[in-house]
């Protein structure tokens, strides 16, 4: 049982990541305006890449995160693991939504159009279609053992599909640039890779912080659902004793 003041106030350690994250934040968006310098082809808009691979990058693993919870759900069926798994859901949702943004942005001014349906655009848009139909599913079902196991199984169906959207630059003839960094090799100035990977741990830690925020208020959630069950159990069992 959850002790719902155990989740009332944010804990200092949260707190304490959330300020670093956005310190971090400040220091990676610097590094990708003003210290990596333009690309010899791109020019100044290769700096969108900083943000557009990093998101893409922890979005596959709030995705990998999603259905491995859900894998635990489907097995021990713990409430805690669906909220994880929710609280990961979201956050992909999210990231998944920035790099589609983030790519038509970088789309326009390089290939003159903001969308082409061709193998890794439509792979991510299916992923994203994805995970909002993941949430779609969840409030149409009330039972909450149900709605867990309904969306763990669309949780899997995403993850199942990452490599192929990872691997579609490769597989398939498309628009999307050759990957920079791939198991066969980096492709990219020592410079540039030292700015992407920072932001990359940068996407880590915001998303970090939004899963254990929102793992806290899934567990406030469950403990006061929980006293309120506990309350009308008592006032039936009451209203028995007095008949």
């Amino acid at each position: 049982m959850t002790d719902p003041h155990e989740t009332r106030k944010r804990p200092p350690w949260l707190r304490a990541l959330g300020l670093v994250t956005l310190v971090l934040f400040a220091v990676g968006a610097y590094l990708a305006l003003v210290v990596s310098p333009p690309d010899v082809n791109q020019g100044q808009l290769i700096r969108m890449m900083y943000a557009h691979v990093a998101v893409a990058w922890v979005c596959f693993v709030a995705v990998i995160v999603t259905a491995l919870y859900g894998m635990l759900f489907l097995w021990q069926g713990k409430h805690l693991n669906d909220a994880r798994a929710v609280a990961n859901a979201e956050v992909a949702t999210f990231f998944a939504g920035l790099t589609l943004l983030s790519g038509m942005t970088y789309s326009k001014p390089t290939l003159n159009t903001y969308w082409t349906w061709d193998a890794k655009l439509t792979l991510t848009a299916l992923m994203f279609a994805l995970l909002v139909g993941y949430f779609v599913v969840r409030g149409l079902i009330d039972d909450p053992t149900r709605r867990g196991r309904v969306s763990a199984v669309i949780g899997i169906v995403v993850a199942v599909s990452l490599p192929f959207n990872y691997l579609a630059a490769a597989w398939f003839r498309t628009l999307h640039p050759t990957l920079s960094v791939a198991v066969t090799g980096i492709h990219m100035a020592p410079t540039m890779l030292v700015v992407l990977l920072f932001n990359v741990g940068v996407a880590a830690l915001v998303y970090l912080t939004f899963v254990s925020e929102r793992v806290r208020i899934a567990r406030l959630e469950r403990a006061r659902e929980e006293a309120r069950e506990r309350r009308e159990r008592g006032a039936a069992e009451g209203e028995v004793v007095r008949v």
